[in-house]
C-alpha cells in the first residue's frame, strides 16, 4: 500500500525537471488526490441524503481534479502542466462558488473559501496567484452583495458576509506574502547556486571555463559522438615564451597578457566551439562536429589573428605567439588519450620553432592504431 501511494506521488517527477517543479507536481498529486477524495465521500453523502444538485457538483469535481493529476502525468509537458493547474485552480474556485451560493451542507460550505488563497498562490505564482484571487474575490462580493440575494439560495446574514469577506481578504493577504517572500528566497538561493556553479566552472581570471567545466564539456560532446558515430577535434594552446613574458612584465602584467589572448581566441571561434583555459598559459579548444583538417585551419586563422594583434599592456605594445597541437575524437578514441595526443603535438609544435599549428597525424602513425598497439 505504501508503494502504491509512494509511486502514485512520485508519478510525472523526472530528474531533468527542476527541484521546484518536480515539488509542484508531487503537491499537484497530493492535492488531486486528497479533493477527489473528500469530494467524491462527500457527494455519497450528499447523494444518500437526497441533496442530489449538491451530490452532482461534488462528483464532476471528483473527476475533474482527478482529470488534472492525469493530464501532468500523461501528457508530461510545461504546457500541460500549466493546464493541470489551471483546470485544479479553477475547479476549486467554481466549487467553493457553488458552495458559497447554495450554503453546502446546514450553510457550511462558505467555510470553504479559506482553501483557495493558499492553493491558488502556491501554484499560480505570486503574479497570477494575485491576480486570480483579486477576481475570485471581486466575483465573490458581487454575488454576496450585489445582487440583493437574488443568486443566493443559502441565506447570509449581513454581518456574517462582511465577515467573511474581510477574513478571505485577510488570508488571502498572507498567503501572497508567504508566496512572495518565498519565490524572492527561492530565486535568491537559486542566483547564489548559479553564481557558485559558474565560479565551480570557469577560471576567475579570463572567465573562460577552467579545466573542469572543459572536462564536462569533452565528456557529454564525446557521449554524443558515441551515440551519433560522428567525430570532432581537440586542440591545445601553449603561449610561446610565457615565462619570460611574466619576467619582463611582471605577473600582474601576465595575467593581462592572458586576458586579452583569450579575447583573441575567441572572436575567431564558431558559436558552437568551446574554448577553455587548460591551465597556468594553456587553452583548450574544442570543435564541434570538426575533423582534424578542419581543427587545424580554424586555428590557423587564429594563429593569425594572434600575429596580426599586438597586445597592448600598459600603452605598451607586444607581439605575442602561440603554439597548438590537434588531435581527432572519434568513437575508437577516446578523451584521455586524445589529450595525450595533442599534447604530443604541442610538443613538437614548440620543439620545432613555435608559432605554428601541428596535428598528431602529422607526425605520428594513425591514433587510433597507436592506442590499438598500445594495448
Amino acid at each position: 500500500m505504501l508503494g502504491i501511494l509512494k509511486q502514485y506521488v512520485f508519478s510525472g517527477v523526472s530528474r531533468h525537471y527542476k527541484d521546484e517543479t518536480n515539488r509542484r507536481i508531487m503537491v499537484v498529486n497530493l492535492f488531486a488526490a486528497v479533493g477527489m477524495s473528500i469530494t467524491f465521500i462527500l457527494g455519497c453523502r450528499a447523494f444518500f441524503a437526497a441533496e442530489y444538485s449538491l451530490s452532482t457538483t461534488l462528483f464532476t469535481a471528483s473527476v475533474v481534479f482527478a482529470i488534472s493529476q492525469r493530464l501532468q502525468v500523461r501528457v508530461a509537458t510545461p504546457r500541460a502542466r500549466t493546464a493541470s493547474i489551471t483546470l485544479l485552480i479553477l475547479c476549486l474556485m467554481v466549487l467553493t462558488l457553488l458552495l458559497l451560493i447554495t450554503g453546502g451542507k446546514d450553510n457550511t460550505g462558505p467555510l470553504w473559501i479559506y482553501l483557495v488563497p493558499p492553493v491558488t498562490m502556491f501554484f499560480a505564482g505570486f503574479i497570477r496567484g494575485l491576480l486570480s484571487l483579486i477576481s475570485f474575490t471581486m466575483v465573490s462580493a458581487v454575488i454576496m452583495f450585489g445582487f440583493d440575494e437574488a443568486i443566493l439560495v443559502a441565506q447570509y446574514t449581513y454581518a456574517f458576509k462582511t465577515r467573511l469577506l474581510y477574513s478571505f481578504m485577510t488570508v488571502s493577504f498572507l498567503s501572497a506574502f508567504y508566496e512572495y517572500s518565498r519565490q524572492k528566497s527561492y530565486d535568491t538561493a537559486l542566483y547564489l547556486s548559479e553564481q557558485f556553479e559558474r565560479q565551480a566552472k570557469h577560471d576567475h581570471l579570463t572567465q573562460l571555463l577552467n579545466r573542469r567545466g572543459a572536462q564536462q564539456c569533452l565528456e557529454r560532446e564525446y557521449a554524443r559522438v558515441v551515440r551519433n558515430k560522428s567525430k570532432f577535434s581537440i586542440a591545445i594552446a601553449d603561449i610561446d615564451r610565457f615565462k619570460s613574458i611574466n619576467d619582463t612584465l611582471g605577473h600582474e602584467q601576465g595575467d593581462e597578457v592572458l586576458v586579452q589572448i583569450s579575447k583573441v581566441f575567441t572572436s575567431r571561434l564558431r558559436k558552437q566551439d568551446i574554448i577553455a583555459r587548460w591551465g597556468g598559459e594553456e587553452f583548450m579548444f574544442i570543435f564541434n562536429d570538426t575533423d582534424e583538417a578542419g581543427a587545424v585551419q580554424a586555428l590557423e586563422q587564429i594563429r593569425k589573428t594572434l600575429n596580426q594583434a599586438p597586445l597592448n599592456i600598459n600603452g605598451r605594445e607586444f607581439h605575442v605567439t602561440s603554439s597548438f597541437g590537434v588531435s581527432e575524437v572519434t568513437p575508437g578514441i577516446d578523451i584521455s588519450y586524445a589529450i595525450r595526443c595533442a599534447d604530443k603535438a604541442l610538443y613538437y609544435a614548440k620543439d620545432n620553432g613555435r608559432d605554428q599549428v601541428c596535428s598528431i597525424s602529422s607526425i605520428s602513425p594513425s591514433p587510433l592504431s597507436e592506442q590499438r598497439t598500445s594495448f
